[in-house]
């Protein structure tokens, strides 16, 4: 019986060896097991932070467009306020100075642009008689005519 206490023994140390040996392995395996997880799940969470970026960075891009359109929108209204303001305001500034430049009896834009041209074209004609009148030397001796004045008809007669 000694004998086979003996084998028994050994039998069950081998057996606890054997035991032992799986139970480490057993434990690399969970380790490397658990391992992989986190790094997969790492990962999971990192696809998922990044197509949570990705959707943050394409609702910015939406939301700048938009801001864009709108300011433009608001900057063309801004602009064509300015331009009826400012034409309403010419106008009435014109309005109310017509008036008042009656009154001072200036002349208008029109009275002076005649006048330009007229004075224009009597210059030309000088210009143009000059080199007559020094090919006759009695005339540019005499002294220059006064001009002279017609009397306006009144309305008050």
């Amino acid at each position: 019986m000694a004998k086979k206490k003996a084998a028994s023994k050994a039998d069950a140390n081998q057996i606890l060896s054997r035991l032992q040996g799986n139970m480490k392995r057993l434990q690399r395996d969970a380790e490397g097991l658990l391992g992989r997880t986190r790094k997969q799940a790492t990962q999971l969470i990192s696809r998922d932070q990044r197509r949570a970026l990705d959707r943050l960075f394409s609702q910015a891009k939406k939301l700048r467009a938009d801001l864009e359109k709108r300011a433009e929108r608001a900057s063309k209204s801004v602009e064509s306020r300015a331009e009826q303001f400012i034409s309403t305001l010419e106008k009435e500034t014109a309005k109310r100075l017509a008036p008042i430049l009656k009154r001072l009896d200036l002349p208008s834009r029109k009275e002076l642009d005649t006048l330009s041209r007229r004075i224009g074209q009597l210059e030309k004609s000088v210009r143009v008689s000059r080199p007559v009148a020094a090919a006759r030397p009695s005339v540019a001796a005499a002294p220059p005519a006064s001009p002279t004045v017609q009397p306006t008809s009144s309305s008050t007669e």
